[in-house]
């Protein structure tokens, strides 16, 4: 029978049980997490442009989208009619007065229903607010 060492009886710590609950966690955190903004899920085709700006993301955005066809969508909402338009437009600034307001047209949709969304803007007294969301397809692929 061998006699024990001092040497050989070293406490030698697993690190198994620390990796797993570490696995754990990662894929905890990766499936609660949402990934998806609901303001890019709307599937339109943006046209390129050659130049662009950021918009200010320190305050909250009302996406309104034009889609082909003259279709209007606001948070998910297809809009009809010109009254409809404005009353909606209001509606979202009476809830929220220092959001600003970006208009992404389809490649596809008319200039004419892109000039209407801009003028019920405007008769909402919401002229200062907006801007036309360009982004550059091309390069973001």
């Amino acid at each position: 029978m061998k006699a024990l060492n001092e040497q050989e009886d070293e406490f030698t710590m697993t690190l198994t049980p620390l990796l797993d609950v570490m696995f754990l966690l990662l894929v905890f955190f990766l499936v609660s997490t949402s990934f998806v903004k609901p303001e890019q899920s709307i599937d339109i085709d943006l046209p390129s442009a050659d130049q662009a700006q950021q918009t200010p993301r320190d305050r909250q955005i009302v996406a309104v989208h034009v889609r082909e066809g003259g279709v209007i969508v606001i948070d998910g909402r297809i809009i009809t009619g010109r009254q409809d338009l404005k009353q909606t437009l209001a509606r979202q600034f009476e809830a929220n007065p220092d959001a600003g307001l970006v208009i992404r047209g389809d490649r596809r949709a008319f200039h004419n229903d892109i000039v209407r969304v801009v003028n019920a803007a405007i008769r909402a007294g919401l002229k200062d607010r907006m801007s036309i969301a360009v982004f550059d397809t091309e390069t973001e692929q």
